[in-house]
């Protein structure tokens, strides 16, 4: 990027948000902390009403604004493609909100960019395993956003898988994040007393109180590390190839994986479970590509699965 590009999207950058840190532009454009001091001189020289205040941050002084900002054909497209995840992966009330931003965009569009955008609208799908459209059944994302930044406590009604039953909760919302194919909300949960991982599609019933907490919860990072010292870990040490089976046992294990190893052809990926029988399972659906190193315990679940379907298809022929 030139500089005169850089600093246009440093200009948006600004008017974006409240405050900006020059950490924060250094990390986006990729250059030193020296160089945003600079461009911001460069900004303020051109005539930008740009303000700062000591420790925080800089801002576009209040009244200042920029003229319609123009989409280029990528930038259109990518917003297309983000609409198209939303349709899939979130509530049909924040389909309808993406849905409307967006009609909003397009239509400040150049004709050719419409023509592009329009163009490859239908070409573009998400879809399940079974070759379906995966909406989510209810719709709380959007309560749960609001909750998020008013610090709003909220009430629901949680179905747990292991118990097989629902119990009501007041929550103390701290992250809202996907992963393992499902929308997860990270909070503190006053029943318990302790943070927990409460998966959107399990919730059956939210309402936001019109208490609030004063609370400032540590980051995301620390509340998953503190759930996970909590439970009953095991470490466990796998060996694999290097392919895609690689890239998904990974990606599935994100937040339990705690290191791995490159071995050349194969890798190493040591990470945390609660349920050995259960990881054994899952490993199970890779075969012979993978091989467990440790623990002792989950090779023998590993023999005794494997013993198991031996002997269903044993004088099968």
């Amino acid at each position: 990027m030139n500089r005169v590009d850089r600093l246009s999207a440093i200009l948006i950058h600004l008017q974006s948000k409240k405050i900006v840190t020059a950490k924060e532009l250094a990390q986006r454009f990729d250059i030193c902390l020296r160089t945003v001091y600079r461009d911001i001189r460069a900004l303020e020289a051109a005539g930008i009403p740009i303000g700062s205040e000591a420790g925080r941050g800089y801002y576009l002084v209040e009244g200042y604004h920029l003229p319609p900002v123009r989409f280029t054909s990528e930038e259109a497209g990518a917003l297309l493609l983000a609409g198209k995840l939303a349709g899939a992966f979130t509530d049909a009330k924040t389909k309808r909100n993406f849905d409307s931003a967006l009609y909003k965009i397009r239509a400040v569009l150049g004709n050719e960019d419409k023509a592009f955008v329009s163009g490859i609208e239908k070409k573009i799908g998400v879809f399940d395993a079974a070759g379906e459209n995966m909406p989510m059944e209810n719709s709380f994302i959007k309560d749960i956003q609001m909750a998020l930044y008013l610090k709003n406590i909220m009430e629901i009604h949680y179905c747990s898988p292991r118990a097989n039953q629902t119990t009501v909760r007041k929550i103390e919302p701290v992250s809202l994040g996907f992963y393992e194919n499902h929308w997860h909300l990270i909070a503190y949960c006053h029943l318990r007393n302790a943070y927990r991982d409460f998966r959107i599609d399990r919730i059956k019933n939210l309402s936001l109180t019109d208490q609030s907490f004063s609370k400032t919860h540590p980051s995301l990072e620390t509340v998953i590390k503190k759930m996970v010292e909590a439970k009953n870990l095991f470490e466990v040490t796998v060996r694999l190839k290097k392919d895609s089976n690689y890239e998904i046992i990974k990606n599935k294990c994100i937040w339990g994986l705690i290191g791995e190893k490159d071995l050349g052809d194969r890798m190493e990926i040591m990470l945390l479970t609660d349920s050995l029988p259960i990881l054994g399972k899952w490993l199970l659906h890779y075969g012979r590509d993978v091989e467990i190193l440790s623990p002792i315990e989950l090779q023998r679940v590993m023999r005794q699965y494997a013993a198991e379907i031996a002997r269903q298809y044993m004088g099968t022929e």
